[in-house]
């Protein structure tokens, strides 16, 4: 499950959630708009054997009277997911553990590139999103980058990597991601939206 783990674990970092209900063990909860739909559909070919069916939603902002559509799934509830509930819930809060950097690797870095980065033309470098977590999972993260030598700064809400450690990321990275999301690290890559459902 080592490739498995390392992908669920980048979905926790990034957009995925953890749930546990009752007694029973926790799972994996995956979601992204219908226009990710292939990076969806990638992680879910990912996380096999331990992933469920993907469904479509769509709902109307009450407010706006917008239509919007998602895709996602859910994994089955086993204990590995439950013992990763403890590491990153350990009071019910999201938050990154202290040993991050010896539970995740690079298919993890990727999946969090995938979820919450973005190429920044203006600084041309890319950018994570963690406004979901403190200023102490904030400093987790930056360190856990440093380790696989990728240095990067703290500014509000994101972590920027820095423009000379950019070619260990996308070095790191981009063996993992789909050719489709290769964007989120400033590759040029032609985006097929062959496979969404209408």
């Amino acid at each position: 499950m080592e490739l498995q783990l390392q992908v669920a674990i980048g979905c926790i970092l990034g957009d995925g959630r953890l749930d546990v209900i009752g007694p029973g063990n926790s799972r994996l909860l995956v979601r992204h708009s219908i226009k990710q739909y292939e990076y969806l559909a990638f992680k879910h070919s990912m996380l096999k054997p331990y992933s469920l069916g993907i469904f479509c939603i769509e709902w109307v902002d009450r407010r706006t009277g917008k239509l919007y559509r998602a895709a996602g799934f859910n994994t089955v509830r086993h204990r590995v997911f439950t013992e990763l509930y403890h590491a990153f819930y350990p009071k019910g809060r999201k938050v990154v553990p202290r040993n991050l950097s010896e539970i995740a690797g690079e298919a993890a870095l990727a999946i969090l590139i995938g979820d919450d980065g973005t190429y920044d033309k203006s600084s041309r470098t890319v950018k994570i999103s963690v406004n979901a977590y403190d200023l102490e999972s904030r400093k987790r993260i930056r360190d856990w980058l440093l380790d696989m030598g990728i240095g990067s700064t703290i500014e509000k809400d994101r972590i920027y990597i820095l423009r000379r450690s950019l070619p260990q990321l996308v070095r790191l990275a981009s063996k993992y991601l789909p050719p489709s999301m290769l964007y989120k690290l400033g590759i040029d890559s032609p985006t097929s939206r062959r496979n969404i459902p209408s």
